[in-house]
């Protein structure tokens, strides 16, 4: 329960504070042996020492004042006094010790006093040990020839709450006696809202608490009483009582919250029960169960249930579900699970303490199972998922959603033991992936009435990419691909014309129907080097290296008659109109554009040879990289803007880059609009300038020191 302060840290206090006082004097580490009889002239000759001590490490302390009084063999520390010795560090507004008794003596601050000099507000003395929480008292006391202590109003918490007793007396190596002690989780440590009282603890330091008698206060108020109580404080995971905490809200009015009991029943699961008692609408429960097993599964399951709405008073059932799953079936094999439910929309909002639970309105199901075959590049993935939106009622669900995947690979494979060189064919490549997805929504049609409308959909696509990647003339690198996409739907459109509508109307016709797709891509670059030689410069020699390259894209218009997919009707204002027979699949309509275009890129690189420390050394200059394209399809304004970029490094902490976008067009007279006229059409003239950009960055971060090697020891 309440913590207390241990022997050593005691016996600390007591040998810096009269082992460093003499550093603080005299700024000697030589120490007097204790003055004995009549006192002499010499001051520093008469103040009393300690033993040999027996500290570990430097100690650091510093306070307002140092003073010493010979006659009454006392040292005194005054303000803001601060001690740090290892991981132990001790703040108090005095500490004294006195010599005659073994006695030391810390205190708190005062902090602010009245008009007549009396003290209003004090800070207490603060213990504090790396790795335990703070210990506030109003007075530490330490005996040190019989080795024992006390705290006046000692403070500190101790998960889940807070401690605090009158009296805390240490009577031996780890036993404590506390009267007047109480426990509490209000925040309000000094002025609780409710807390648990005894007159007498005993306190076996690392083992166990016993408290009698324990009297639960409420508002000052005694409610309810026991004779005794026997407290575990063993480290670790340990079954036990979960003390609870006092609330007050609008609906439920006074409550006690998470008063229940801990079950660590195993290495691998535990478990937790509570109930929340409130003062105007009865008792609500939660409880969880957390599992896990390294390298195998981990998860959990909570939940909240209440037989009445606390919001009222009235009887009905309400609950909320939580749950997460992860586990590695094998090497190859994954299964992910988490889900949320809820009786009804607002039973987050209302019960609920987390403000993510009160703002969240959007309930998530989600299960993954996925399976690799590494040896032959295959995988699969089985998902199905549920999203619900509380605000409005609408639900997206996929049930299922499965996904085939494999990657590139080689159609001809190339064996090393049956050929020494590589044929065109082995560096063509396909890749392939086959996904299915059914999905469902159900969506709100009315802002008042619960009316919802139903669609679902469902299809099969299939997409493979044919790759040849080779080598031409040498110095050239030649790339091409073609991506081919199949779609299956299990049900399509059919339109017809109705002239009074001036529209077409569409029926849903169940089938099977395909759709095949295709995009293709071709590209070629290279690498060229250039050096430069600079004799009166740092830099003796600059590299130039430039990698263009050029790639042209293609793929056809599908919503023109000739392919089937798309339905097409003049209207009476003599417009084109297109209706898509696959509209409403998971996977999109048809695609609507023709795409033809030229991309062409420019990449350059700089680097530098410079001679430091007498090693020659290779930097990275800058960048200077340029790229536009080249549209066939449009009938005017073909050529996109050229866009250019130069990073440079100045230093290892600095760095900047430029980019710059120019038109190969001029614009009117206001400036606003390209005209389909290039700048250099009467005469000479470099692309406009439309955008400028300068980015500056600055990295701080230390600098490790390098350690120069230490000369090998020559062998005797």
């Amino acid at each position: 329960m309440l913590r207390f302060i241990p022997l050593h840290i005691f016996l600390f206090l007591f040998l810096i504070l009269t082992a460093s006082w003499t550093e603080g004097q005299t700024g000697s580490g030589k120490q007097t042996p204790p003055a004995t009889g009549k006192p002499t002239t010499d001051t520093l000759k008469t103040i009393p020492q300690p033993a040999k001590s027996d500290l570990e490490g430097p100690v650091k302390y510093k306070a307002d004042r140092i003073a010493f009084s010979v006659k009454a063999r006392k040292t005194y520390l005054l303000g803001n006094v601060h001690i740090e010795y290892q991981n132990i560090t001790l703040d108090a507004g005095q500490v004294t010790i006195d010599w005659d008794r073994s006695y030391m003596t810390a205190i708190g601050s005062v902090d602010s006093t009245d008009s007549l000099g009396n003290t209003v507000k004090t800070s207490p003395a603060v213990f504090s040990e790396r790795g335990n929480e703070p210990i506030h008292g109003k007075r530490l006391e330490y005996d040190f020839k019989n080795q024992r202590g006390k705290v006046l109003i000692g403070t500190t918490k101790m998960n889940p709450g807070y401690y605090k007793g009158e009296e805390i007396k240490k009577v031996g190596k780890n036993t404590l006696f506390v009267k007047d002690g109480y426990f509490t989780t209000c925040d309000s440590i000094d002025h609780p809202h409710f807390y648990f009282k005894a007159s007498k603890m005993r306190i076996k330091v690392g083992k166990r608490a016993v408290a009698k008698p324990i009297v639960m206060y409420i508002a000052d108020v005694p409610v309810m009483a026991i004779p005794f109580g026997v407290f575990p404080m063993e480290s670790g995971r340990r079954s036990g009582l979960i003390i609870p905490t006092y609330e007050k809200s609008s609906y439920g009015g006074n409550s006690l919250r998470h008063l229940g009991y801990y079950w660590a029943a195993s290495q691998y699961w535990d478990a937790t029960v509570l109930a929340n008692f409130y003062e105007k609408t009865g008792t609500a429960y939660e409880g969880e169960l957390r599992y896990k097993k390294r390298y195998a599964f981990s998860g959990n399951v909570n939940g909240r249930f209440a037989p009445r709405d606390i919001t009222t008073g009235e009887k009905r059932t309400r609950w909320s579900l939580n749950f997460h799953h992860n586990q590695t079936i094998s090497e190859t094999m994954n299964l992910n699970a988490s889900g949320s439910f809820v009786s009804d929309k607002n039973f987050l909002q209302n019960t609920s303490h987390r403000l993510s639970d009160r703002l969240n309105q959007v309930l998530t199901t989600n299960v993954t199972l996925s399976k690799r075959w590494p040896s032959s590049k295959n995988a699969i993935t089985a998902n199905v998922s549920r999203t619900e939106n509380l605000q409005n009622g609408n639900l997206d669900y996929t049930l299922p959603r499965l996904s085939f995947s494999h990657t590139q690979s080689s159609i001809f494979s190339f064996d090393p033991k049956k050929s020494t060189r590589k044929k065109w064919y082995h560096d063509i490549y396909y890749r392939y992936n086959s996904n299915f997805l059914s999905r469902g929504s159900r969506k709100s049609t009315s802002d008042t009435l619960e009316i919802f409308r139903r669609e679902s959909s469902s299809a099969w696509q299939h997409t493979a990419t044919l790759s040849f990647n080779s080598k031409l003339f040498k110095y050239f690198k030649y790339r091409q691909s073609v991506n081919f996409e199949e779609l299956w739907v299990p049900e399509y459109r059919e339109y017809h014309w109705v002239d009074s509508l001036n529209n077409a109307v569409a029926d849903t016709v169940k089938g099977f129907r395909p759709r095949h797709t295709f995009s293709s891509s071709v590209g070629a670059s290279t690498t060229i080097y250039g050096l430069f030689e600079l004799p009166f410069s740092p830099l003796k020699i600059i590299r130039h290296k430039m990698d263009p390259s050029v790639s042209f894209s293609f793929s056809p218009d599908f919503t023109t008659e000739n392919w089937g997919y798309v339905q097409t009707w003049r209207d009476t204002l003599g417009r084109i109109r297109k209706f898509d027979r696959f509209t409403g699949n998971p996977y999109g309509g048809t695609r609507s554009s023709e795409a033809r275009r030229m991309n062409i890129s420019v990449n350059n690189l700089f680097q530098g040879k410079i001679i430091r420390d007498g090693e020659e050394k290779k930097i990275d200059l800058f960048n200077l990289n340029f790229s536009t394209s080249y549209d066939f399809i449009r009938d005017s304004l073909k050529w996109n803007d050229l866009t250019s970029r130069m990073q440079a490094r100045a230093s290892r902490d600095f760095d900047f880059t430029f980019s710059a976008t120019h038109s190969f067009y001029k614009y009117g007279h206001q400036g606003s609009r390209r005209r389909n006229e290039y700048v250099w059409q009467n005469g000479f003239a470099l692309p406009r300038l439309v955008r400028l950009q300068a980015n500056a960055r600055v990295h701080l971060s230390p600098r490790t020191k390098k350690q120069t090697p230490k000369p090998a020891t020559e062998p005797v």
